[in-house]
């Protein structure tokens, strides 16, 4: 009998070691592929197994996915069992640093990327980010820079951004589209594909419950943001492609691009844009009020950062060749959501210059034959979480995107007025 004991606890032993084996399998799968969400409950069942590796690699993964999941919450928690292994694994105090920098928690981040810098001193991200930790306080004690509210009418629990003028109303972007049988969602999140909503102006001048706008905008996998020629007869909406780009075990991502639609024609007319490629996304147009200039971002490999943006001009009816909006603007990270007030005025997200935490919103005038250093839009416009997507209705009002806590869902769209820039202390050229 005791001899049976003993083959029966081997046993045991043995499938709970190929189970952890098949569940730690999976979760790397899935997280090679993008899909963090999937990838969460496999590593949760991995992580309090008793193989030391499995419970290292599934504790760092379970922050990784929570962090690029914007669960910044669960994030702090998994990175915080994870700081244990920081010694053979640098990257956990990066990205540490990052997500309590996010949460406004500057102190604290900033120690976190001085331990990463001790191993990568060069690192350019961590030595930017360490500075910005230790000079926000200049800008936390600054006077707002705008009335700010959740335009609750236009959100809802998921995620809502980049509000975009349309005839009259607004054409904002949405995954609230969910399919209950996860048959059609995005795996990435969770959630549903990204689609256009159009919320329109009622007759007391209010914004309606946005719905859903006809297959001329929306495809089978992510479509949004989108702008528009001046005479509204032209779309350029970013999609993502339905091809991916590595095989079934390795990344897999589905690059965006810009398609072009003629809504003049009785029927749907769609053409790439000029620029689009297949070895890098490219996405987020917005085109000037004359129609003349158009601004993009994309993560070409010849720009400085994650992605850059680019400026096209009209000429002939055509659009010249992009240009790269240069070194003042663009940064070794992401540039994105612009949105050009005029001809000579762009705004765009950045999450590379100084600012609050991860993306914020910048503007920068085109002077003298080039765009100006970019300045910061402060508080309350933006905040230590992503803020993007902004557009103005004048010069001292209009709406904006951001996923700060306290909205209605992951992204929420907010209104600002009597907005007005206000100097940098740091800058020390005024």
């Amino acid at each position: 009998m005791k001899h049976l004991r003993h083959f029966v606890l081997l046993l045991l032993l043995v499938f709970s070691c190929q189970f952890l084996i098949a569940q730690i399998k999976t979760a790397n799968r899935l997280y090679a592929q993008l899909k963090y969400n999937k990838a969460i409950p496999f590593y949760l069942k991995t992580v309090n197994g008793k193989k030391d590796a499995y419970k290292k690699e599934a504790t760092i993964k379970l922050a990784d996915c929570y962090r690029l999941t914007n669960n910044h919450n669960l994030a702090v928690e998994w990175y915080e069992k994870a700081k244990v292994y920081i010694d053979s694994d640098l990257e956990v105090a990066l990205n540490y640093g990052i997500v309590l920098r996010t949460m406004g928690r500057y102190k604290e981040a900033s120690k976190y990327f001085e331990q990463y810098l001790a191993g990568n001193p060069e690192n350019i991200e961590a030595k930017h980010y360490k500075d910005y930790c230790l000079q926000i306080e200049a800008w936390l004690k600054l006077p707002e820079s705008a009335v700010v509210k959740n335009e609750k009418i236009l959100n809802s629990k998921y995620s809502d951004f980049s509000p975009i003028p349309y005839k009259n109303g607004l054409i904002i972007v949405s995954d609230r589209m969910v399919d209950q049988l996860d048959n059609h969602n995005y795996s990435w999140t969770g959630n549903g594909y990204l689609d256009l909503y159009f919320s329109w102006l009622n007759d007391e001048g209010n914004l309606t419950t946005p719905v859903i706008l006809s297959k001329t905008f929306n495809q089978s996998f992510h479509d949004g943001p989108v702008c528009f020629s001046p005479d509204w007869e032209t779309a350029y909406i970013t999609r993502t492609s339905k091809e991916k780009r590595y095989k079934k075990d390795s990344l897999q991502t589905h690059y965006s691009f810009i398609t072009v639609v003629d809504l003049d024609k009785p029927k749907k007319n769609e053409t790439p844009f000029l620029f689009n490629s297949q070895e890098y996304s490219v996405g987020h147009a917005s085109i000037s009020p004359d129609g003349k200039t158009l601004i993009f971002a994309s993560g070409n490999t010849d720009g400085y950062g994650a992605s850059d943006l680019y400026m096209c001009k009209m000429q002939d009816g055509k659009w010249t060749n992009p240009v790269n909006l240069g070194p003042d603007i663009n940064t070794f990270g992401k540039e994105s959501f612009p949105f050009l007030a005029s001809e000579t005025t762009l705004y765009f997200a950045s999450d590379g210059h100084m600012g609050y935490g991860d993306l914020d919103i910048f503007v920068s005038e085109f002077k003298n034959g080039e765009w100006q250093k970019p300045v910061n839009l402060k508080a309350p416009i933006n905040s230590s979480y992503d803020d993007f997507g902004i557009m103005f209705i004048n010069s001292g009002s209009g709406y904006f995107s951001s996923d700060r806590p306290g909205g209605l869902g992951s992204d929420d769209i907010y209104n600002f007025t009597n907005f007005k820039l206000i100097a940098d202390p740091l800058d020390s050229s005024k």
